[in-house]
Protein backbone atom coordinates (compact mmCIF):
# COMPACT_ATOMS: atom_id res chain seq x y z
CA UNK A 1 0.00 0.00 0.00
CA UNK A 2 1.55 3.46 -1.04
CA UNK A 3 2.28 5.52 2.11
CA UNK A 4 0.53 9.46 1.91
CA UNK A 5 3.44 11.19 2.01
CA UNK A 6 4.24 14.59 4.07
CA UNK A 7 2.47 17.24 2.48
CA UNK A 8 -0.40 15.53 1.07
CA UNK A 9 -3.78 16.65 2.50
CA UNK A 10 -7.01 14.69 2.94
CA UNK A 11 -10.44 15.43 2.57
CA UNK A 12 -13.76 14.16 4.18
CA UNK A 13 -17.18 14.55 5.37
CA UNK A 14 -17.73 13.87 9.06
CA UNK A 15 -20.71 12.14 10.63
CA UNK A 16 -22.25 15.64 11.53
CA UNK A 17 -22.41 16.72 7.78
CA UNK A 18 -19.83 19.35 8.33
CA UNK A 19 -16.16 18.88 5.60
CA UNK A 20 -12.80 18.18 7.85
CA UNK A 21 -9.11 17.75 5.87
CA UNK A 22 -5.82 17.22 7.46
CA UNK A 23 -2.36 17.53 6.13
CA UNK A 24 0.76 15.97 7.53
CA UNK A 25 3.60 18.15 8.84
CA UNK A 26 5.93 14.84 9.63
CA UNK A 27 6.64 12.43 12.56
CA UNK A 28 6.90 12.13 16.11
CA UNK A 29 10.11 10.21 17.21
CA UNK A 30 7.40 7.80 18.26
CA UNK A 31 6.07 7.48 14.43
CA UNK A 32 3.18 8.99 15.32
CA UNK A 33 2.17 11.73 12.72
CA UNK A 34 2.02 15.12 13.09
CA UNK A 35 -1.19 16.85 11.47
CA UNK A 36 -3.03 20.17 10.87
CA UNK A 37 -6.62 19.63 10.45
CA UNK A 38 -9.39 22.87 8.86
CA UNK A 39 -12.89 22.45 8.95
CA UNK A 40 -15.42 24.24 6.87
CA UNK A 41 -19.18 23.64 5.99
CA UNK A 42 -17.95 22.19 2.40
CA UNK A 43 -15.72 20.53 0.28
CA UNK A 44 -14.38 23.51 -1.58
CA UNK A 45 -14.47 25.52 1.63
CA UNK A 46 -11.86 22.71 3.21
CA UNK A 47 -10.03 22.77 0.18
CA UNK A 48 -9.37 26.61 -0.37
CA UNK A 49 -7.98 26.22 3.19
CA UNK A 50 -5.77 23.27 2.61
CA UNK A 51 -4.49 24.64 -0.53
CA UNK A 52 -3.37 27.84 1.44
CA UNK A 53 -1.40 25.37 3.97
CA UNK A 54 0.49 23.59 1.54
CA UNK A 55 3.47 25.80 0.24
CA UNK A 56 3.84 26.69 4.28
CA UNK A 57 4.42 23.06 5.07
CA UNK A 58 7.07 22.31 2.30
CA UNK A 59 8.73 25.19 3.68
CA UNK A 60 8.27 23.96 7.36
CA UNK A 61 6.95 27.40 8.93
CA UNK A 62 4.14 25.69 10.55
CA UNK A 63 4.95 24.83 14.46
CA UNK A 64 3.02 21.95 15.92
CA UNK A 65 0.74 23.72 17.98
CA UNK A 66 -1.40 20.73 19.21
CA UNK A 67 -0.18 20.93 22.78
CA UNK A 68 0.61 24.32 23.57
CA UNK A 69 -1.81 25.91 25.58
CA UNK A 70 -3.20 29.39 25.50
CA UNK A 71 -1.28 30.91 28.72
CA UNK A 72 1.71 29.43 27.28
CA UNK A 73 1.47 31.40 24.33
CA UNK A 74 0.51 34.73 26.44
CA UNK A 75 3.37 34.65 28.31
CA UNK A 76 5.79 34.07 25.43
CA UNK A 77 4.14 36.77 23.29
CA UNK A 78 4.46 38.84 26.42
CA UNK A 79 8.36 38.15 26.81
CA UNK A 80 9.09 38.89 22.92
CA UNK A 81 7.43 42.04 22.69
CA UNK A 82 8.83 43.17 25.95
CA UNK A 83 12.12 42.53 24.05
CA UNK A 84 11.26 43.44 20.29
CA UNK A 85 9.40 46.52 21.73
CA UNK A 86 10.72 47.79 24.82
CA UNK A 87 7.56 47.88 26.94
CA UNK A 88 6.94 50.21 29.71
CA UNK A 89 7.23 48.42 32.83
CA UNK A 90 3.75 49.30 33.74
CA UNK A 91 2.46 48.23 30.52
CA UNK A 92 3.98 44.30 31.26
CA UNK A 93 2.36 44.59 34.89
CA UNK A 94 -1.05 45.28 33.05
CA UNK A 95 -0.49 42.24 30.90
CA UNK A 96 0.27 39.92 33.92
CA UNK A 97 -3.05 41.36 35.42
CA UNK A 98 -4.99 40.87 32.25
CA UNK A 99 -3.73 37.39 32.56
CA UNK A 100 -5.18 36.61 35.62
CA UNK A 101 -8.92 37.53 34.53
CA UNK A 102 -7.51 34.82 31.40
CA UNK A 103 -7.12 32.30 34.01
CA UNK A 104 -10.58 29.90 33.23
CA UNK A 105 -8.74 29.69 29.79
CA UNK A 106 -5.37 29.62 30.07
CA UNK A 107 -4.81 25.92 30.02
CA UNK A 108 -7.10 25.54 27.48
CA UNK A 109 -5.03 24.52 23.77
CA UNK A 110 -4.40 26.81 21.30
CA UNK A 111 -5.80 25.43 18.61
CA UNK A 112 -9.27 23.99 20.62
CA UNK A 113 -9.90 27.78 21.49
CA UNK A 114 -13.19 28.71 20.60
CA UNK A 115 -15.25 31.90 20.50
CA UNK A 116 -17.86 30.95 22.51
CA UNK A 117 -15.35 30.22 25.25
CA UNK A 118 -14.33 33.26 24.98
CA UNK A 119 -18.13 35.38 24.82
CA UNK A 120 -18.78 33.13 27.77
CA UNK A 121 -15.24 34.80 29.13
CA UNK A 122 -16.16 37.92 29.15
CA UNK A 123 -19.83 37.45 30.13
CA UNK A 124 -17.88 36.20 33.36
CA UNK A 125 -16.21 39.54 34.18
CA UNK A 126 -19.46 41.76 34.01
CA UNK A 127 -17.76 42.75 37.05
CA UNK A 128 -15.12 44.81 36.13
CA UNK A 129 -15.47 48.50 34.24
CA UNK A 130 -16.04 48.62 31.01
CA UNK A 131 -12.54 50.23 30.40
CA UNK A 132 -10.89 47.11 31.53
CA UNK A 133 -12.94 44.72 30.15
CA UNK A 134 -11.88 46.35 26.88
CA UNK A 135 -8.04 46.32 27.92
CA UNK A 136 -8.32 42.66 28.03
CA UNK A 137 -10.35 42.52 25.09
CA UNK A 138 -7.82 44.30 22.88
CA UNK A 139 -4.62 42.56 24.49
CA UNK A 140 -6.26 38.81 23.74
CA UNK A 141 -6.99 39.53 20.07
CA UNK A 142 -3.49 41.72 19.61
CA UNK A 143 -2.38 38.26 20.83
CA UNK A 144 -3.90 35.79 19.06
CA UNK A 145 -4.16 38.04 15.74
CA UNK A 146 0.03 37.56 16.39
CA UNK A 147 -0.68 33.13 16.86
CA UNK A 148 -2.76 33.62 13.24
CA UNK A 149 0.27 35.57 11.64
CA UNK A 150 3.05 32.57 13.08
CA UNK A 151 0.44 29.77 12.19
CA UNK A 152 -0.12 28.41 15.31
CA UNK A 153 -3.94 28.63 14.92
CA UNK A 154 -5.87 29.20 11.03
CA UNK A 155 -8.10 32.00 12.49
CA UNK A 156 -8.65 34.40 15.06
CA UNK A 157 -11.69 33.70 17.60
CA UNK A 158 -11.66 36.89 19.17
CA UNK A 159 -13.00 38.04 15.86
CA UNK A 160 -15.96 36.44 16.75
CA UNK A 161 -16.00 38.19 19.92
CA UNK A 162 -17.95 41.82 19.83
CA UNK A 163 -15.57 44.10 22.32
CA UNK A 164 -16.92 45.31 25.31
CA UNK A 165 -19.58 48.55 25.27
CA UNK A 166 -17.68 51.57 26.32
CA UNK A 167 -18.94 53.41 29.72
CA UNK A 168 -18.75 57.12 30.32
CA UNK A 169 -15.51 58.77 29.85
CA UNK A 170 -14.43 59.93 32.64
CA UNK A 171 -13.92 63.57 33.46
CA UNK A 172 -11.31 65.39 33.12
CA UNK A 173 -10.30 67.91 35.36
CA UNK A 174 -9.21 71.44 34.32
CA UNK A 175 -8.24 74.74 36.44
CA UNK A 176 -9.75 77.79 34.65
CA UNK A 177 -8.26 80.59 33.69
CA UNK A 178 -8.50 82.77 36.70
CA UNK A 179 -7.06 79.69 38.57
CA UNK A 180 -4.23 79.44 36.17
CA UNK A 181 -3.53 82.56 36.73
CA UNK A 182 -2.98 82.31 40.40
CA UNK A 183 -0.70 79.06 40.58
CA UNK A 184 1.33 80.76 38.22
CA UNK A 185 1.58 83.56 40.59
CA UNK A 186 2.16 81.42 43.71
CA UNK A 187 5.13 79.36 42.39
CA UNK A 188 6.83 81.89 40.44
CA UNK A 189 9.65 81.40 42.85
CA UNK A 190 9.71 78.21 43.44
CA UNK A 191 12.36 76.18 42.01
CA UNK A 192 10.11 73.99 39.72
CA UNK A 193 8.00 77.04 38.49
CA UNK A 194 9.85 76.67 34.99
CA UNK A 195 8.45 72.68 35.09
CA UNK A 196 5.03 73.69 35.40
CA UNK A 197 4.66 76.87 33.25
CA UNK A 198 6.24 74.47 30.55
CA UNK A 199 3.21 71.75 31.38
CA UNK A 200 0.58 74.06 30.92
CA UNK A 201 2.08 76.10 27.96
CA UNK A 202 2.58 72.30 25.75
CA UNK A 203 0.54 69.69 27.31
CA UNK A 204 3.29 68.13 28.15
CA UNK A 205 3.02 64.52 30.14
CA UNK A 206 4.78 65.01 33.80
CA UNK A 207 7.06 61.41 32.43
CA UNK A 208 8.44 63.30 29.51
CA UNK A 209 8.68 66.88 31.01
CA UNK A 210 10.96 65.32 33.57
CA UNK A 211 12.66 62.95 30.67
CA UNK A 212 13.83 66.24 28.70
CA UNK A 213 17.15 66.81 28.12
CA UNK A 214 19.11 69.95 26.67
CA UNK A 215 19.83 68.14 23.40
CA UNK A 216 16.17 67.63 23.06
CA UNK A 217 15.87 71.51 22.72
CA UNK A 218 16.36 72.88 19.64
CA UNK A 219 15.34 76.60 20.02
CA UNK A 220 11.40 77.20 19.20
CA UNK A 221 10.99 73.06 18.56
CA UNK A 222 11.15 70.74 21.59
CA UNK A 223 11.92 67.17 20.62
CA UNK A 224 10.05 64.70 23.00
CA UNK A 225 11.99 61.36 23.05
CA UNK A 226 11.67 59.67 26.42
CA UNK A 227 9.18 59.53 29.21
CA UNK A 228 10.97 59.01 32.92
CA UNK A 229 10.19 55.84 34.59
CA UNK A 230 8.82 55.17 38.35
CA UNK A 231 12.78 53.57 38.86
CA UNK A 232 14.67 56.81 37.53
CA UNK A 233 15.19 55.14 34.33
CA UNK A 234 14.83 56.88 31.18
CA UNK A 235 12.25 54.97 28.07
CA UNK A 236 10.12 55.03 25.09
CA UNK A 237 7.17 57.71 25.11
CA UNK A 238 4.06 56.21 25.94
CA UNK A 239 3.03 55.91 22.30
CA UNK A 240 4.35 55.53 18.81
CA UNK A 241 2.64 59.07 17.92
CA UNK A 242 4.03 60.50 21.38
CA UNK A 243 7.39 61.05 19.47
CA UNK A 244 7.87 64.06 17.92
CA UNK A 245 8.44 67.43 18.49
CA UNK A 246 6.34 70.21 19.71
CA UNK A 247 6.58 74.38 19.09
CA UNK A 248 7.56 77.09 21.55
CA UNK A 249 6.21 80.52 21.81
CA UNK A 250 8.97 83.04 22.67
CA UNK A 251 8.06 83.72 26.11
CA UNK A 252 8.65 79.53 26.72
CA UNK A 253 11.72 79.87 25.27
CA UNK A 254 12.71 82.87 27.43
CA UNK A 255 11.86 80.64 30.55
CA UNK A 256 13.82 78.16 29.55
CA UNK A 257 16.85 79.96 28.83
CA UNK A 258 16.97 81.26 31.80
CA UNK A 259 16.30 77.94 33.48
CA UNK A 260 19.19 76.81 31.90
CA UNK A 261 21.52 79.87 33.27
CA UNK A 262 20.02 78.66 36.90
CA UNK A 263 20.55 75.17 36.59
CA UNK A 264 24.81 76.40 35.50
CA UNK A 265 25.40 77.96 38.53
CA UNK A 266 23.21 74.76 40.69
CA UNK A 267 26.03 72.73 39.12
CA UNK A 268 28.91 74.86 39.84
CA UNK A 269 27.40 75.48 43.18
CA UNK A 270 27.20 71.30 43.62
CA UNK A 271 30.60 70.38 42.40
CA UNK A 272 31.53 66.78 43.08
CA UNK A 273 28.46 65.79 44.05
CA UNK A 274 26.80 66.92 40.64
CA UNK A 275 25.56 63.91 38.78
CA UNK A 276 25.44 65.09 35.35
CA UNK A 277 22.55 63.28 33.17
CA UNK A 278 21.81 65.96 31.15
CA UNK A 279 18.66 66.82 32.05
CA UNK A 280 16.51 70.06 31.51
CA UNK A 281 14.93 69.18 35.18
CA UNK A 282 16.82 67.44 37.46
CA UNK A 283 17.34 67.01 40.90
CA UNK A 284 20.16 69.87 43.11
CA UNK A 285 22.35 67.18 42.57
CA UNK A 286 21.74 66.51 38.77
CA UNK A 287 19.60 63.04 38.98
CA UNK A 288 15.94 62.71 38.14
CA UNK A 289 13.80 63.97 39.67
CA UNK A 290 11.59 61.66 42.13
CA UNK A 291 7.76 61.58 40.62
CA UNK A 292 6.32 61.48 44.72
CA UNK A 293 8.42 64.92 45.45
CA UNK A 294 7.30 66.55 42.21
CA UNK A 295 3.90 65.75 43.35
CA UNK A 296 4.36 66.88 46.99
CA UNK A 297 5.52 70.02 45.45
CA UNK A 298 2.93 70.59 43.34
CA UNK A 299 0.18 69.66 45.85
CA UNK A 300 1.59 72.03 48.34
CA UNK A 301 1.25 74.85 45.84
CA UNK A 302 -1.69 74.16 44.69
CA UNK A 303 -2.91 74.75 48.32
CA UNK A 304 -0.65 78.13 48.44
CA UNK A 305 -2.90 79.15 45.25
CA UNK A 306 -5.82 78.61 46.99
CA UNK A 307 -7.06 76.62 43.57
CA UNK A 308 -9.14 73.41 43.16
CA UNK A 309 -7.18 70.23 43.45
CA UNK A 310 -5.38 68.85 40.49
CA UNK A 311 -3.07 65.94 39.90
CA UNK A 312 -0.26 66.38 37.79
CA UNK A 313 -1.86 64.53 34.42
CA UNK A 314 -4.54 67.63 35.21
CA UNK A 315 -2.37 70.39 33.69
CA UNK A 316 -1.99 68.28 30.62
CA UNK A 317 -5.82 68.66 30.89
CA UNK A 318 -5.81 72.25 31.84
CA UNK A 319 -3.74 73.38 28.40
CA UNK A 320 -6.29 71.30 26.21
CA UNK A 321 -8.86 73.39 28.01
CA UNK A 322 -7.41 76.67 27.57
CA UNK A 323 -6.49 75.77 23.90
CA UNK A 324 -9.83 75.07 23.10
CA UNK A 325 -11.07 78.29 24.60
CA UNK A 326 -8.81 80.41 22.63
CA UNK A 327 -10.02 79.40 19.76
CA UNK A 328 -7.35 76.78 18.25
CA UNK A 329 -8.70 73.93 15.66
CA UNK A 330 -9.44 70.72 17.71
CA UNK A 331 -6.62 68.91 14.64
CA UNK A 332 -3.78 71.25 15.86
CA UNK A 333 -4.85 70.89 19.75
CA UNK A 334 -4.82 66.85 18.70
CA UNK A 335 -1.04 67.50 17.29
CA UNK A 336 0.12 69.15 19.99
CA UNK A 337 -0.99 66.86 22.09
CA UNK A 338 0.25 64.05 19.75
CA UNK A 339 -3.04 62.03 20.27
CA UNK A 340 -3.39 59.55 16.85
CA UNK A 341 -6.96 60.41 15.77
CA UNK A 342 -8.61 63.79 16.99
CA UNK A 343 -11.65 61.46 18.02
CA UNK A 344 -9.92 60.89 20.75
CA UNK A 345 -8.89 64.74 21.90
CA UNK A 346 -12.79 66.03 21.13
CA UNK A 347 -14.00 62.62 23.34
CA UNK A 348 -11.86 63.24 26.34
CA UNK A 349 -12.24 66.93 26.45
CA UNK A 350 -15.88 67.69 24.80
CA UNK A 351 -16.90 68.21 28.63
CA UNK A 352 -14.20 71.11 29.45
CA UNK A 353 -15.84 73.21 26.52
CA UNK A 354 -19.04 73.46 28.56
CA UNK A 355 -19.07 76.44 29.83
CA UNK A 356 -18.43 77.83 26.25
CA UNK A 357 -21.35 75.77 25.06
CA UNK A 358 -23.16 77.01 27.83
CA UNK A 359 -23.01 80.59 27.10
CA UNK A 360 -24.05 79.97 23.24
CA UNK A 361 -27.56 78.90 24.28
CA UNK A 362 -29.05 82.04 23.52
CA UNK A 363 -32.57 83.65 23.15
CA UNK A 364 -33.61 84.03 20.07
CA UNK A 365 -34.24 87.93 20.08
CA UNK A 366 -30.60 87.78 21.07
CA UNK A 367 -29.46 85.88 18.00
CA UNK A 368 -31.79 88.12 15.92
CA UNK A 369 -30.02 91.28 17.12
CA UNK A 370 -26.79 90.11 17.11
CA UNK A 371 -27.18 89.21 13.12
CA UNK A 372 -28.42 92.83 12.39
CA UNK A 373 -25.95 94.13 14.81
CA UNK A 374 -23.28 92.49 12.34
CA UNK A 375 -24.75 93.16 9.02
CA UNK A 376 -23.51 96.39 7.27
CA UNK A 377 -25.81 99.10 6.80
CA UNK A 378 -27.45 100.33 4.22
CA UNK A 379 -27.84 103.60 3.08
CA UNK A 380 -31.48 104.66 1.61
CA UNK A 381 -31.22 105.76 -2.11
CA UNK A 382 -30.97 109.91 -2.44
CA UNK A 383 -33.99 110.59 -4.46
CA UNK A 384 -33.32 111.77 -8.08
CA UNK A 385 -33.34 115.53 -8.61
CA UNK A 386 -35.48 116.68 -11.61
CA UNK A 387 -34.06 118.39 -14.13
CA UNK A 388 -35.44 122.29 -14.10
CA UNK A 389 -37.20 122.95 -17.14
CA UNK A 390 -35.85 125.60 -19.69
Amino acid sequence: MNRRGRGEGSIFRRKDGRWAGFVTLGRRPDGRQVKRWVYGRTRQEVAEKLARLLPQVWTGTIPDAGRLKLGDWLLHWIEERTTRKGLRPTTVRNYRVYLGHLDPVLHTPLSRLTALQLRALFQGLAHLSPSHRRHIHQFLRAALRDAVRADLIPSNPMDAVDPPEGGPVRPAKAWTPEEVARFLEASRDHRLFPLFALMLATGLRIGEALALRWEDWEGERLWVRHTLRRDGTLGPPKTANSHGYLYLDPDTQALLAEWQARLEGERAQAGEDWEEHGLIFPSRRGTPLQYRNVMRTFQELQAKAGVSPLNLHGLRHTYTSLALRAGLPPKVVAARLRHKDVKLTLQVYQQLMDEDLKRGALPLDTLLHLQNRNQPAQTAPKPKRKKAVQ
